[in-house]
């Protein structure tokens, strides 16, 4: 009877409190549930340690993040800003050969002597414009091509393969490569025979 009375008792414990289990020898063991929740609440202060690690690497993140937008912002205003800066120093030996050639030239100048300055000051300007990697379009007798040509005429002959460029009208420029003005020209067309 006594074993029958403790049997009761221990299932009673085990209603009201969910955190025993009764063993089939009859031993009374603490449910998985408390294990758990002893292991996770001895687990909360390395929880906490562990997410205030994370913000303030977050936080750290996002003042960087931050920063280098303003940084970024600051560097792109300053590229253009100062773009052409590269372009002019290139040009300034071009304004120095015409503030000579300007500063030589007298009211009793022989024209010889200007036009071999504007000559020279015309050939360094060239020369400086090649450094920043600008070529002219001038070719004639090449195959029209339309990248780097725009007709503005048609020149009949019997002469030259038909779309083959006649005359450079108005020089185009390749910079780097890249076309930024084309040339205008005139295409030669087959001609009609006449009859």
């Amino acid at each position: 009877m006594n074993e029958k009375n403790d049997k009761k008792r221990n299932q009673n414990m085990t209603e009201n409190n969910e955190a025993i289990e009764l063993s089939p020898e009859g031993t009374v063991t603490p449910n998985r549930n408390t294990t758990e929740t002893t292991e996770g609440s001895e687990n909360i202060p390395k929880v906490k340690e562990k997410l205030a690690n994370l913000e303030n690497q977050y936080l750290r993140l996002m003042a960087d993040y931050q920063n280098l937008q303003k940084r970024t912002a600051q560097e792109k205003e300053d590229l253009y800003k100062y773009a052409a800066q590269k372009t002019i120093e290139i040009l300034l030996p071009a304004m120095d050969t015409f503030d000579y050639a300007k500063s030589s030239v007298k009211p009793d100048s022989k024209p010889e002597k200007i036009v071999e300055d504007f000559n020279l000051v015309f050939e360094m300007l060239l020369k400086c414009l090649k450094d920043i990697g600008l070529e002219a379009i001038q070719d004639t007798g090449v195959p029209f091509d339309p990248f780097q040509h725009e007709p503005l005429h048609q020149i009949p002959t019997n002469e030259l393969p038909e779309q083959t460029v006649m005359q450079v009208l108005k020089k185009g420029y390749i910079l780097n490569k890249k076309v930024i003005r084309p040339a205008l020209v005139a295409v030669s067309v087959k001609e009609e025979q006449k009859q």
